[in-house]
């Protein structure tokens, strides 16, 4: 027994003693430089790519076993530069690997260069065709039973002392775009990288762009850790930054654009999880430095700052973004956003947040001056015919028009989405009109949007139901309900100039039909009906008792002595109602009372033009004319007559006078109710008894 002990031990030893003899010989002995041509054939044979090795080829087998390579070159599609490496050196321990656990002393790439050019046909250098020759054979995988019985693949351990790659280029032109890029002073460096353990990473690399003509400098680090068993990777202090490389800053240096936070991945099931933040940055300054214009802004401080944060995960088949927070300037906007379905993109959100002013980043007010042209236009326009204006019989189309109109709404976004959400915000102001506390709905599905819109309204309220329906493409229908209660005309005139002329609180509801891409298109088309009331309001730009002194006195052919009238109205109460048709909204049935008149009026409001033609009759209320001047100091005679008004002009800067034309009727009233005084004052002379009885002939 003792002699078959004996005889194992040194058959152990002799095996080992070669094997280490093998291990400082073998390297002596044995050339892997003998074997280039060999090893250029192999990967010809399998990949058609044509490699070269010019340099030195240096191995060892125990107890590293270590291979270093020198100027090695890849050629690709006929015959162009594909790649080249100045040198690599790998080392891994011999005994490990029989157990699948590499540990490796170091991996280092030096000088490696990626050429990869698409000619004008679209096809690769890198895409060659496959030589006929035989496929390396697979190693076979070691493998451990299971509780089971049965068989998986043993876990691959990793033990590498670190990593470094230098001199990183990689370049891409693409012929059939002209686009070229370019990554140079690229490096990653790497500490101890084991299974189970953090280790720091840093990887920065130089990006250029010809189109658009940009170059970035940019960096990721962090300390990651991975269970290769358990198919886990923790991504812990990971920062991302993206600057452009300004060769003209001299007094500042370039804006960073920075991401950080922290991932979790898991492979099977699939689950990752974690948080990115946009730490505060510039997007003005960096947009400019990327050659990215923005267009002029009324606030100069506009688009200054702006900052993100997000929670969020994911299992492949749904996202979820429990938390997202946004700061833009002095707004901030925080909420959640989910897809149930990452296929059918089913979305769902819900946001709140402060004071939303859209009118900062719109373009500034300009006062221009006006050319000749549009001056002779703009007179030309002025000059008001007394012909109703005229309504077009169907609605318009796109015109051909001299001023290139964009499209206002984006189609092709809208028409996939499948949304649902709400925003709530402490007040949001857009074209200088304010909302304030409006809750905002949001409805998405098969081509249909809705919008609903509930919000305090220049001291009134405002609910509002919009429709848009993108399914024909381009063709938008729009349809708008809303009902205002107790909004006040007078603050409203502040941001619409062109209700300054009249004050009250108004209740209105609406209901407005359009379609079509382009505004003039939209205003032309635009359909539908409009009720309204005003209570306890004036006429701020017009004196209509004065108006009707006017009308007196120039029938009774005097001149008016007061000098100063005033230029409002008082009402107590208003109403009608507004029909639109293609543009143009028409009113029949507008009556008001006054402080000394009742007044009823019909007219057009062409919004098209931006127009307003519109006759007011007004009526004396009571037994006299209004007791402001010794010119209309007249009886009851005139207590029922119609006096005309019209207010016509540009919609803000229209004017309102007699209506000469108008006048004509009641002058003919008058004269009228003239004759039939006199035909009552000689009844009663000369009928005596039957005075009464054929007074009743003349009503």
């Amino acid at each position: 027994m003792n002699r078959a002990i004996k005889l194992i031990a040194f058959v152990v030893a002799g095996i080992i003693i070669l094997a280490v003899a093998a291990a400082l010989i073998l390297p002596k002995v044995i050339d892997p430089n003998n074997y280039r041509d060999d090893i250029s054939k192999l990967v010809y044979d399998n990949t058609g790519l044509t490699l070269t090795i010019d340099g030195p080829i240096g191995w060892s087998v125990f107890p590293w076993l270590g291979l270093s390579l020198e100027q090695v070159n890849v050629k690709g599609a006929d015959n162009t530069e594909l790649a080249k490496l100045g040198t690599a050196e790998v080392s891994v321990k011999l005994l490990p690997l029989l157990s699948k656990k590499v540990e490796m002393q170091t991996a280092k790439l030096v000088g490696l260069e990626l050429n990869l050019v698409k000619d004008k046909s679209g096809k690769g250098n890198w895409e060659v065709p496959k030589k006929t020759g035989t496929q390396p054979t697979a190693t076979e995988e070691t493998t451990v039973a299971t509780p089971e019985g049965t068989t998986e693949s043993a876990p691959l351990e990793l033990d590498i002392a670190n990593v470094t790659v230098e001199g990183l280029v990689i370049r891409y032109d693409d012929k059939s775009t002209g686009k070229t890029y370019l990554v140079d002073q690229a490096g990653l460096e790497t500490g101890a990288v084991r299974n189970n353990v953090p280790f720091d990473f840093n990887l920065k690399a130089r990006i250029k762009s010809s189109e658009p003509d940009l170059t970035l400098m940019t960096g990721i680090s962090g300390v990651l850790k991975f269970n290769l068993k358990e198919g886990a990777y923790d991504l812990k202090d990971l920062k991302i930054s993206v600057n452009p490389a300004v060769a003209d800053l001299v007094k500042e240096s370039a804006e960073t654009l920075q991401i950080v936070g922290d991932l979790n991945v898991q492979q099977k099931p699939l689950m990752i999880k974690g948080h990115l933040d946009v730490t505060q940055f510039n997007p003005g300054k960096l947009l400019k430095e990327i050659k990215i214009q923005l267009p002029p802004m009324a606030d100069p401080k506009a688009m200054t700052q702006m900052a993100f944060k997000s929670s969020f995960n994911t299992d492949g088949k749904s996202f979820s973004a429990e938390k997202l927070d946004l700061t833009l300037d002095n707004f901030n906007i925080d909420g959640f956003f989910k897809i149930a379905d990452l296929e059918k993109q089913n979305m769902t959100f819900q946001f709140k947040g402060n004071d939303l002013n859209l009118d900062r980043y719109l373009p500034p007010a300009t006062d221009q001056k006006t050319t000749n042209e549009e001056k002779a236009a703009d007179k030309t326009e002025g000059v008001q015919s007394t012909e109703p204006p005229a309504v077009a019989s169907g609605p318009a189309k796109e015109p051909s028009a001299t001023k290139k109109e964009l499209p206002l709404i984006p189609e092709d976004a809208l028409r996939p989405l499948n949304i649902k959400g709400s925003l709530e915000l402490a007040s949001l102001t857009v074209a200088k009109l304010t909302f304030n506390k409006p809750t905002v709905k949001l409805t998405a599905l098969n081509g249909r949007q809705e919008i609903k819109l509930a919000s305090g309204f220049y001291e009134g309220s405002i609910d509002l139901d919009g429709k848009l329906d993108v399914r024909k493409k381009g063709d938008p229908k729009i349809q708008t309900t809303a009902d205002l209660k107790g909004i006040n005309l007078h603050a409203l005139a502040q941001p619409i100039p062109a209700l300054k002329s009249i004050e009250g609180k108004v209740n209105a509801d609406m209901n407005l039909t359009t379609n079509g891409q382009l505004q003039s298109v939209l205003t032309r088309n635009l359909n539908g009906k409009v009720d309204f009331k005003l209570d306890k309001g004036a006429f701020t730009q017009a004196n209509f008792d004065k108006m009707v002194c006017e009308g007196i006195a120039k029938i009774r052919k005097k001149d008016l002595q007061k000098k100063d009238w005033g230029n409002t109205t008082q009402f107590t109460n208003l109403g009608g109602s507004f029909t639109v048709r293609n543009g143009v909204a028409s009113n029949k049935d507008l009556t008001a009372a006054l402080t000394n008149l009742n007044l009823k009026g019909d007219g057009d409001i062409n919004l098209v033009k931006q127009t307003l033609d519109y006759h007011v009759g007004l009526n004396i209320s009571g037994n006299r004319a209004p007791d402001s001047d010794p010119a209309c100091q007249v009886n009851e005679d005139y207590a029922e007559v119609t006096w005309p008004v019209r207010c016509q002009g540009k919609l803000g800067q229209q004017e309102c006078g007699i209506d000469t034309e108008r006048l004509a009727d009641t002058i003919a009233s008058l004269a009228k109710q003239e004759v039939k005084k006199r035909l009552e004052k000689e009844i009663e002379k000369k009928a005596g008894p039957l005075k009464d009885a054929l007074k009743g002939l003349f009503k």
